[in-house]
């Protein structure tokens, strides 16, 4: 995962890492630990909702979730 474009994106669209935790339906703390080890913790469905909050495009999610 590209947790710095993902960031820049959750800013722009003014999303918390509480509010994305919240979407992923884990715990504040967890989602940071999951980000601080970029992203690889995060499961096939976690990389849904993060799609689907940030509003990516298909070949956006691939670029930043997937690389």
């Amino acid at each position: 995962m590209d947790t710095v474009q993902v960031k820049q994106r959750m800013k722009d669209k003014k999303i918390t890492a509480g509010k994305m935790a919240k979407e992923l339906g884990m715990n504040t703390s967890t989602y940071y630990r999951k980000m601080a080890k970029n992203g690889e913790e995060f499961s096939a469905l976690d990389l849904i909702v993060f799609k689907r909050v940030l509003e990516l495009d298909e070949k956006t999610a691939l670029a930043f979730l997937l690389s």
